[in-house]
């Protein structure tokens, strides 16, 4: 069968040099390595540093360089007998280069030390705990491995995490006891190689399943042996191999054929099921080197659940759980953020900074964050990739935009003290010629009677300053921070001086987002005073906030004043000016990383000339947008993890939000007559030179 998805590898005389982990050593076992991502490992420091694995074999000849220093004398014992002209004796030899064939490539495949000579293990720095468990007669040549339940229980008293045992009991109770032992005391992993009798053999399940019960399963990992990693022109299981059968969630797929370290030196190929296990010990190793919290059921919970799909979709009885992957298995599961409080999917966190702020300190902060995943491991890294800007700063431009350009018109009437204005716009639907449907898009109504006056607004635009066909800032301060809140109703006191004092209540909801405000003004002539207490749900200054653990707040309430002066001068030119301070508090998310803030000033300002020209209206403009003065962002983050108490360490550090100051140009032009009308709308921002340009032309038959 053709390789899998994913499993076309590069020879290894075309792929360049990667990183400074790859090297002759590493690429003896190329095919192997390949297959299951090894690299990766070494060039995330994954290494088996502080773990050591049990090889439960007929010995490891620790003579060799392979092993200096890789041996962990302390955890290891020869459980053998050694027969001798018809005598028994108990042996204490850790290994030969006469008996110890067998363990001594196994350990090399899952330990032997990175040193530039023969070969490198899946996790070179770990170590090794040699536990030798067979009898020898020297009289027959025999090889009896009889004591691996004793090796077991030595395991299991010395808290030995991860067992290799690349040998098989045919089913033995006593394996189904010691491994139930094993996993009561330990919570170990024992890596076993499921077999070498072929896909029928076992009735097509590894040779040990039946020793597998409720009590011992998450202790145990079977491994069956794939042929492709010498890069054959065919992948699948290898012909020797045992299947997964019944034992498909607790069988993994490994390599079956490693070039490793051999008991008298050198350098070979090692092959079978036997091979396939230490591949899956040594990622094993590699993940407890990281996060020493874990047990070895975890650590192969892990392994189980990150494995590469192979075969049929899903588990399956031939590879189980699917190819043991080191970069799937050390890369993060389910990572979570969290303020201390609460925990929230990394997945669905963003943090969404309004035009008017600046994010960089943010991004500064968050760009060195503790996060734990599914498995309580710890992980630092950045999420200031999450921290992002608006596409369009003023979140409700494009929506302007179109009104502006939608063709219709509109109406109006007075009757009295009563007046109104109704826009609208139509619309023609592809490939229904004919099918021309009209809709109103705004709409204001106004009575003055007895020196009161009564208005109501729906989806109404600026009510200050002609907004050069949506491209210009708002004039008005309430639009400025929540364009959302487009809908207003206000009664109106006209005094005697000609003076005019008033309130209104503006609200309005876009895109799940809502908007309150209630202002007092004062305007007499030309000038307008107003004081807003503005409140606002699932925005900030009118743009989303994100989600889950990165939203920047609920929402917010602020305070502004602001001022409006409109001049008018000779050759019937007008000048119009505004400003406004804003004080604005965030409303704290809980789940959010954002856990305070002081207050947040914010300023605007702007002036606009506007004149006669060419039968029509122009205009010319300056303005500042709504900017943040001053302001910070408090954020609370995991910075380290404590393996004493296994929880993150939490640091707290404030973030100014004072955004960069900005300068908009803008030019309009409109003239319009009974039958047609044009307008042109230029706006640029000086500080990037980009340009915003609208224009449109509407003619009536």
């Amino acid at each position: 069968m053709p390789p899998p998805a994913g499993y076309t590898i590069t020879p290894s005389n075309q792929q360049p040099t990667r990183s400074a982990n790859d090297t002759v050593e590493f690429r003896r076992n190329y095919g192997a390595n390949e297959f299951v991502n090894a690299l990766y490992a070494l060039d995330h420091g994954f290494s088996g540093q502080g773990v050591t694995v049990g090889v439960i074999d007929d010995g490891v000849n620790t003579s060799l360089s392979a092993f200096t220093g890789q041996i962990d004398t302390s955890l290891s014992k020869d459980f053998g007998y050694i027969t001798t002209g018809g005598v028994r004796t108990k042996r204490n030899e850790l290994g030969s280069v006469d008996v110890s064939t067998h363990g001594t490539p196994v350990a090399a495949i899952i330990a032997a030390r990175r040193d530039g000579d023969g070969t490198m293990g899946y996790a070179p720095d770990a170590r090794i705990a040699v536990l030798r468990v067979d009898d020898y007669n020297t009289d027959t040549g025999e090889k009896m491995l009889t004591h691996a339940y004793e090796a077991m229980g030595f395991a299991a008293d010395h808290g030995i995490k991860v067992l290799n045992m690349s040998l098989v009991s045919g089913g033995d109770p006593n394996f189904g006891t010691a491994l139930t032992n094993y996993a009561t005391k330990a919570k170990g992993l024992v890596v076993q190689s499921a077999g070498n009798g072929g896909p029928t053999a076992s009735g097509g399940n590894p040779a040990d399943y039946s020793v597998v019960n409720g009590t011992n399963a998450d202790s145990i990992i079977f491994v069956v042996a794939s042929n492709g990693a010498l890069l054959t022109s065919q992948f699948g299981l290898a012909s020797y191999s045992n299947q997964a059968g019944s034992m498909m969630l607790r069988t993994l797929t490994a390599p079956g054929t490693n070039v490793t370290t051999l008991v008298d030196g050198s350098v070979g190929n090692f092959g079978g099921t036997s091979s396939a296990a230490p591949v899956v010990a040594g990622i094993a190793a590699d993940i407890l080197s990281k996060w020493p919290q874990l047990t070895g059921q975890q650590a192969g919970s892990i392994l189980l659940n990150t494995a590469r799909d192979i075969g049929a979709p899903g588990p399956d009885p031939v590879y189980g759980m699917g190819m043991v992957d080191a970069e799937r298995a050390l890369s993060p599961i389910s990572p979570t953020l969290s303020n201390g409080m609460t925990q929230s999917s990394i997945d669905t966190s963003v943090m969404v900074v309004p035009g008017p702020f600046n994010m960089t300190q943010m991004q500064a902060v968050l760009s060195n964050v503790t996060v734990l995943d599914s498995y309580g491991r710890d992980y630092a890294g950045s999420v200031a990739g999450m921290v992002i800007k608006p596409q369009v700063t003023d979140g409700h431009w494009l929506r302007r935009r179109v009104n502006q350009m939608a063709p219709g018109g509109g109406t109006s009437f007075a009757l009295g003290g009563l007046s109104g204005s109704f826009g609208f716009a139509t619309e023609q639907f592809a490939g229904r010629p004919g099918d021309v449907r009209s809709f109103v898009t705004n709409g204001r109504v106004d009575y003055i009677a007895g020196g009161y006056g009564v208005r109501a607004s729906w989806n109404g635009s600026d009510d200050l300053q002609s907004d050069v066909m949506g491209l210009a800032p708002f004039a008005d301060g309430v639009l400025a921070y929540v364009p959302q809140a487009g809908n207003s109703f206000g009664v109106d006191r006209y005094l005697g001086d000609g003076s005019k004092v008033g309130v209104t209540v503006a609200f309005g909801r876009y895109a799940g987002s809502s908007a309150n405000a209630a202002t007092l003004n004062w305007s007499k002539g030309h000038t307008e005073v107003r004081a807003s207490l503005i409140d606002e749900q699932g925005t900030l200054m009118g743009m989303p906030t994100g989600s889950g653990a990165l939203r920047l707040g609920r929402g917010a309430t602020t305070a502004m004043v602001e001022a409006h002066r409109t001049f008018e001068l000779a050759d019937d030119w007008t000048i119009e000016g505004y400003g406004s301070l804003g004080i604005t508090r965030l409303k704290i998310d809980s789940v959010s990383l954002v856990t305070g803030s002081t207050p947040i000033l914010s300023s605007r300002l702007g002036i606009q000339a506007s004149a006669p020209l060419f039968g029509g209206m122009a205009s010319f403009g300056i303005a500042q947008p709504l900017t943040v003065e001053a302001g910070a962002a408090r954020l609370t983050y995991g910075n380290g993890y404590d393996l004493a108490s296994q929880s993150l360490t939490y640091a707290t550090t404030d973030a100014s939000l004072a955004g960069q100051r900005r300068l908009m140009l803008t030019t309009g032009f409109a003239r319009g007559g009974p039958r047609s009308s044009f307008r042109l709308g230029v706006g640029q921002y000086v500080g990037n030179g980009s340009v915003r340009a609208l224009g449109s032309y509407a003619f009536r038959f």
